[in-house]
């Protein structure tokens, strides 16, 4: 399970920054808030170095009202 875990953290990464700024919500305090995370955990969210778990991911899409697919996208190819 743990490898099916890295690679699906190797192939996405979330698009949490760009759908909270969309969305009006100007700081990660004020967001982190709505969620019920501290900042610091939201910070670590934004910049993908904490992978957003569906916990997380269902209650943020539910605050920003999106889909939670909305929330990941797969890493282009750094080859390419």
């Amino acid at each position: 399970m743990t490898s099916v875990s890295n690679q699906i953290r190797q192939t996405y990464q979330n698009r949490v920054l760009e759908r909270r700024l969309r969305a009006g919500f100007k700081t990660q305090k004020e967001f982190a808030a709505e969620i019920g995370i501290s900042p610091t955990i939201l910070c670590e969210i934004e910049s993908n170095r904490q992978f957003l778990s569906s916990i997380y991911g269902l209650r943020i899409s539910e605050i920003l009202g999106c889909r939670l697919d909305d929330l990941y996208e797969k890493k282009r190819n750094q080859n390419q």
